[in-house]
């Protein structure tokens, strides 16, 4: 009885272990089946995506057709797009990137970016090369912060820049001292415009020091001094000790204020009569 018994329970473990077995071969293969349906789909679907903008690229719907402009001030959109040469037969599902790289080889443009709006519309995104500075050539030529020359005419665009030279008023420049002067000038644009407008000349000399003759702060010119690259927080320093020694010497006439000191602000007075400037230390704001 027992021995029966025994065999019965037997049977009945292995049936389950093969029904168990079977089971999860069937789960396996409907997997399988599964997967590979959703492959194909997969597939399908990124041959889809990958043919889908040369088919519509070829639909007269979205044949690019309108344009615009964005980011000029120096320059009109016909000069843009006459820049861009953008071909008649050219579809918003093409590559832009030659457009851009068109553009990026005319002298008053720094970059440029070209996108799109459905169904045929090309979206140019100029940045273009500020003028920041004069130099001289003989002629006063305007330069970017990089120091490239600008194709523009002083008159026509009623600049009103600082002229870049050399120490003791020479005109002549050496490329790294262009580019030094135009990258000062620059930072005073971005950071302070309408401290810049008070400036009339910037000059570098052989050690590297910088002098800019700014008007309208004080009665008469005044000489600000400093060593590259002027900070707008050291400028600030630099103006606030400035206001606060015309205040304390009403009668005398502030005409040097000069930041190339690290520790110090130093302002200097013109000296009645006698022309010279007798300098006198301040501390800085921030100390």
């Amino acid at each position: 009885m027992t021995s029966s018994l025994r065999w019965v329970q037997g049977r009945s473990t292995a049936w389950r272990t093969a029904s168990w077995h079977a089971l999860r071969s069937r789960l396996m293969r409907k997997l399988l089946r599964v997967v590979a349906l959703w492959g194909t789909m997969a597939g399908g679907v990124a041959l889809a995506v990958a043919w889908l903008p040369d088919a519509l690229a070829e639909l007269e719907l979205f044949r690019a057709r309108e344009y615009k402009v964005v980011g000029t001030r120096l320059l009109e959109e016909k000069q843009v797009l006459a820049a861009a040469a953008i071909s008649p037969f050219l579809s918003v599902f093409d590559d832009l990137t030659p457009i851009e790289q068109r553009l990026a080889q005319h002298p008053l443009v720094r970059r440029a970016h070209v996108t799109t709006e459905l169904p045929a519309t090309l979206v140019v995104t100029i940045e273009e090369r500020v003028p920041v500075g004069f130099v001289v050539s003989p002629v006063l030529e305007p330069v970017d912060r990089d120091g490239e020359v600008l194709p523009l005419d002083p008159v026509e665009q009623g600049l009103d820049l600082p002229v870049l030279i050399g120490a003791g008023g020479a005109a002549a420049l050496s490329p790294s001292q262009r580019r030094i002067l135009a990258m000062e000038a620059g930072r005073l644009a971005s950071d302070d415009p309408t401290f810049l407008a008070t400036v009339s000349e910037i000059a570098i000399d052989a050690r590297g020091d910088v002098t800019a003759v700014v008007t309208e702060l004080v009665s008469g010119d005044l000489l600000l001094r400093f060593r590259p690259p002027l900070s707008h927080r050291r400028l600030h320093d630099g103006l606030t000790v400035l206001e606060d020694a015309i205040h304390r010497r009403p009668d005398q006439r502030a005409a040097v204020l000069d930041l190339r000191f690290e520790d110090q602000v130093v302002v200097g007075y013109a000296e009645q009569g006698t022309g010279l400037r007798a300098e006198v230390s301040a501390p800085r704001s921030d100390q």
